[in-house]
């Protein structure tokens, strides 16, 4: 950053100021980070209930019904 002035007198504030600058960005973009992730994770748990659903009500379906049982391919 180009300053027109120069204070040396502040030389230790300015540097305080430039690492509170920088923890701050850390925080944030562990923040950032912890959010996608737990977005991340949330998606993955929503995938795995919809598939187990899926499958439990295929399963009683084909178990139910005679006409899905027989169409049913037998490996």
């Amino acid at each position: 950053m180009n300053k027109p002035y120069s204070y040396p007198d502040f030389a230790t504030i300015e540097s305080h100021i430039q690492r509170a600058r920088l923890e701050r960005a850390v925080a944030l973009s562990q923040m950032l980070a912890a959010g996608v992730d737990a977005v991340v994770r949330g998606l993955r748990a929503v995938k795995t209930s919809l598939e187990a659903n899926f499958h439990a009500v295929m399963h009683r379906t084909i178990s139910s019904d005679a006409l899905a049982r027989r169409s049913v391919p037998r490996y």
